[in-house]
């Protein structure tokens, strides 16, 4: 994922209230800033790791492992909930943080991946409290912006991205901000980090959702206000606790869809890619004028017991395809679903077209796999594991290159060979595709 031009990763009005117990706007604002140009002795980077170091001393509802339990039990992923539920967790968490260390303006450092590329040296000394010894091996020096997963151009688009594409669905559904950019990091971090069971005991899980958070902002300021569907934002989020360690109860998702309400800001938003580059077409021309289009849904059921799926392409979507000049628009928006189990663990769900003995990757996310315990009623991590891709344009040069058909394959990649396990179980793949024929104009 780079930024300018590229896809970049990943809130409406805010409601009146935000319901008993949510955290409230204070005076002064707190400003997150970035974990990049922080220190070990800047006033925030010297709260959180005191905060840590009381709360991992203490086993009441404000100690580290309740925060972790908390994250284990209560979190949304996969879902259109992810956004609003890490978003209440870092305001609450923030206000604990503030009372046990006595810094009323504390705010959670975020740490940008793309910007800084490295993990901050104050949370790799190994006698700082934010320090994990649980992580990967190697991590302290690995380049985040080089990485795995980090090169991928299908993510979220903060400049076009609609609700569902970027926040997600429900049921069940990843939004692109989610399934991306925030699982890859999970992974690389390793550790506890790699699922949501643990995460949230690595200090970096905070300062890496802080940086999502700040993503979510962006969008908002740029695209979400207006688009958020009522019955999305009547919902409510749950399982924090206050900053005297007593539960909070239900809290409303309108409510947390600005961040000034809730008592925070950002020193500045997301680096803002450019996507409203002139497209290059005749002498002349500016723009393309949509003259009409056909739209095609199709959706595939995955082989009992196999961990690979395969969607074609409607023969008569891949042929004008393959004759298309650059007045035909394309837009291919897809989820490909596996079941939600232990065994799904430690994979990189990898999407790709095929055509013609060639193939182009739509896609590329390693799993953060949410398993409820037995008998938890957590709604929202019932159904299967749904991860979202997209295509475009880019496509044309792969199926012009060969006859024959066209297909979406789907496989989840083992990033733990050797444990030789069985492979996941695939569950469906579905995909709509849209072709707009258009003139320049």
């Amino acid at each position: 994922m780079k930024m300018n031009r590229r896809a970049a990763l990943a809130g409406g009005v805010a409601a009146a209230t935000v319901g008993a117990g949510a955290a409230r706007a204070q005076t002064p604002l707190r400003l997150r800033k970035g974990a990049g140009g922080l220190t070990a002795a800047s006033e925030d980077v010297a709260a959180f790791g005191e905060a840590v170091r009381i709360m991992k001393r203490r086993s009441d509802g404000l100690s580290w492992t309740r925060q972790t339990q908390i994250h284990h039990r209560s979190s949304q992923h996969n879902n259109g909930l992810f956004l609003p539920w890490h978003r209440q967790q870092l305001v609450h968490m923030e206000r604990i943080v503030a009372r046990l260390t006595g810094h009323g303006t504390f705010a959670m450092p975020y740490w940008d991946w793309q910007e800084h590329r490295f993990l901050p040296e104050w949370v790799c000394d190994p006698d700082s409290p934010l320090y994990e010894r649980n992580r990967a091996r190697g991590v302290e020096t690995l380049d985040f912006a080089a990485a795995r997963w980090a090169e991928s151009s299908y993510t979220a688009r903060l400049a076009s991205d609609d609700f569902a594409t970027f926040c997600g669905k429900l049921p069940e559904g990843a939004g692109m901000v989610e399934g991306y950019g925030h699982n890859h990091i999970h992974q690389l971090i390793g550790g506890a980090m790699k699922h949501p069971r643990t995460s949230a005991q690595d200090p970096m899980f905070w300062l890496h959702h802080s940086n999502v958070d700040r993503v979510w902002a962006t969008w908002h300021g740029a695209r979400g206000r207006g688009l958020y569907p009522a019955d999305w934002t009547a919902l409510t989020v749950t399982g924090f606790v206050d900053a005297e360690g007593r539960p909070v109860g239900e809290l409303p998702v309108g409510g947390a869809l600005e961040t000034r309400p809730l008592g925070y800001d950002y020193d500045r938003l997301y680096p803002f890619p450019v996507f409203n580059v002139a497209e290059a077409g005749p002498p002349g021309a500016t723009r393309r004028v949509p003259l009409g289009g056909r739209s095609w849904t199709v959706r595939a059921e995955a082989a009992d017991g196999s961990g690979r799926m395969r969607l074609a392409l409607p023969d008569e979507a891949v042929a004008r395809m393959r004759e298309a000049d650059d007045a035909l628009m394309i837009a291919g928006e897809g989820m490909a679903a596996y079941a939600r189990e232990a065994g799904l663990e430690d994979r990189s769900i990898e999407i790709r077209l095929t055509a013609g003995g060639r193939e182009r990757s739509l896609g590329s996310s390693p799993t953060f796999v949410h398993l409820p315990e037995p008998g938890e009623g957590h709604a929202g991590h019932r159904g299967p594991y749904v991860l979202p891709f997209r295509f475009g344009e880019e496509v044309l040069n792969l199926l012009a290159a060969g006859d024959g058909p066209a297909a979406v394959t789907v496989f989840a990649e083992d990033l733990a060979p050797e444990l030789a396990r069985p492979e996941a179980r695939a569950a469906w793949i579905e995909l709509k595709l849209t072709l707009t024929e258009t003139r320049w104009a």
